[in-house]
């Protein structure tokens, strides 16, 4: 009987150096008719430079929520000050919908655009689609802003009770 190969899990990869990296993702909360995006910003060597959770009173569309993370991942990379940034999510639609620079009348278009208009902030900036594995800092942060009013920011570091993901979440 030939031997399968189980596929590795796929975690989250350094920038090169002098790049930093942009995690970004969304949650829905049903129940509240809310969502949350959750953005956490690293180095090469992993280290977390700033993180975010904000909890925004929307109807449930993913494709839309996705969007919206990516470009708060824009607006807080351009905050920050930091201009040489990789933006990673796990929406391929939207990620593709970004790296085309696609402005057309869909319902995520109008945010695509926004997103286009940002990237001029950024010296090099580039947008790539990850598995959920390899967001999951960024999607904890998302959950966790269910109870953030409304902005919570931490700089150089992430909260406690998820900063055991950003070891897991690294490569060995």
């Amino acid at each position: 009987m030939p031997m399968r190969l189980q596929p590795q899990p796929q975690r989250w990869s350094p920038p090169e150096p002098g790049i930093y990296k942009a995690n970004y993702d969304g949650a829905y909360f049903a129940e509240e008719e809310a969502a949350g995006i959750g953005v956490v910003v690293r180095n090469e060597l992993g280290q977390v430079m700033a993180s975010l959770a904000e909890k925004l009173v929307m109807s449930q569309m993913v494709e839309i929520l996705e969007a919206m993370a990516a470009r708060r991942a824009m607006i807080f990379m351009e905050e920050l000050g930091l201009c040489r940034v990789i933006f990673e999510g796990d929406s391929e639609t939207v990620v593709k919908a970004l790296t085309r620079g696609c402005l057309d009348r869909s319902s995520i278009g109008h945010i695509v655009k926004d997103c286009m208009s940002l990237m001029g902030c950024f010296q090099t900036c580039s947008f790539s689609h990850v598995r959920q594995q390899s967001n999951g800092v960024a999607h904890a942060l998302a959950r966790r802003a269910r109870k953030s009013s409304p902005l919570s920011v931490w700089m150089e570091s992430i909260p406690p009770d998820i900063s055991y993901l950003v070891n897991v979440d690294v490569k060995t």
